[in-house]
């Protein structure tokens, strides 16, 4: 019998799944029950440290219903030989989607003429927008998330470069996307959007040194990580008029404060990082988390384990 503890939010679905297995018990999470726990599924608010994990005496498994995992020490799981597996196609459909209706509300005005409405002034001149078509967007990472990004945007008649050197040329194909390197990208784009995961080799790959080759009507986007960009150096570009537009859906420290600078920012929308904000990838993500287990422990498999095999580590930005 393996113990299995649940120790945030998820689908009842996927729960009851678990629990009709003969072969698991299945609590709520208490720091108590660490003791025996033989897996953890978690979410972004459940954080993995090593003073966890030294109550953790028989865990084996940890499975995060995210895409992301900067709360887990995987230093500290790797030491303890703990297998650590995350579900990143749960979100991609949802954070893709997100991506575009940041896009389009940007490029549309929508949340300032809704507002300005809403306070019974009827003026349109002052949100004149910009068409998608023929536009060029550039995709930072082309992964399950911007390989979405390329088919949408084909939908929109737009020219689609993007940076990924981990991807092979059947993807940049099948997203009708032309391959450019980082540098291409950022100076032709018109939209940039970052899809790349959290490591220590895309911290900050946008930062001042990029703002002399962007085009100043750019608008761009972040809804993968917030480390991605630097946000002071960001703020810097939207003040000075160095790009035209920013929506973040995410940020360096979540949530973010109420003294944040983004908040004083001219031409900037921002949420609370809802990408993966969707009742249908909640429920994947539960359920992708119970196949890990079930995987684990009846076939001994694994998939999406963590950390990543290809950390875009060798780059430089």
């Amino acid at each position: 019998m393996k113990n299995i503890l649940i120790c945030e939010r998820f689908a009842y679905e996927a729960q009851l799944k678990l629990s009709q297995n003969k072969n698991f018990k299945v609590e709520q999470y208490s720091s108590d029950k660490l003791e025996i726990a033989n897996a953890l599924l978690i979410r972004s608010k459940f954080e993995i440290t090593t003073e966890l994990l030294e109550k953790a005496k028989n865990l084996e498994v940890i499975v995060t219903c995210t895409s992301g995992f900067e709360h887990i020490d995987l230093e500290a799981t790797q030491k303890r030989n703990i297998t650590v597996m995350f579900t990143p196609d749960a979100n991609a459909q949802a954070a893709a989607e997100h991506t575009w209706a940041l896009l389009l509300a940007a490029t549309r005005h929508i949340p300032a003429a809704s507002q300005s409405l809403k306070t019974g002034v009827w003026n349109r001149e002052p949100y004149l927008g910009t068409e998608l078509n023929n536009k060029t967007i550039g995709i930072v990472g082309l992964g399950r998330i911007g390989s979405r990004i390329a088919k949408i945007a084909n939908a929109f008649n737009m020219e689609v470069l993007a940076f990924d050197p981990y991807v092979d040329e059947a993807t940049f194909t099948n997203a009708k996307a032309t391959r450019a390197s980082y540098e291409e990208v950022l100076k032709q784009a018109d939209i940039l959007t970052f899809h790349v995961p959290a490591t220590k080799e895309t911290k900050n790959m946008f930062n001042r040194s990029h703002l002399e080759i962007v085009q100043p009507n750019l608008t761009l986007i972040n809804t993968s990580r917030g480390q991605a960009l630097h946000e002071d150096d960001l703020i810097l570009a939207l003040n000075e008029n160095k790009i035209k537009y920013a929506c973040l859906d995410v940020f360096a420290k979540e949530p973010l404060t109420k003294d944040s600078k983004l908040l004083k920012t001219k031409n900037v929308l921002l949420t609370p990082h809802l990408g993966a904000m969707t009742s249908e990838a909640f429920l994947k993500a539960s359920l992708d988390g119970t196949k890990r287990i079930e995987e684990f422990f009846e076939s001994k498999t694994t998939q999406n384990t963590l950390p990543l095999k290809n950390d875009w580590g060798s780059l430089s930005f």
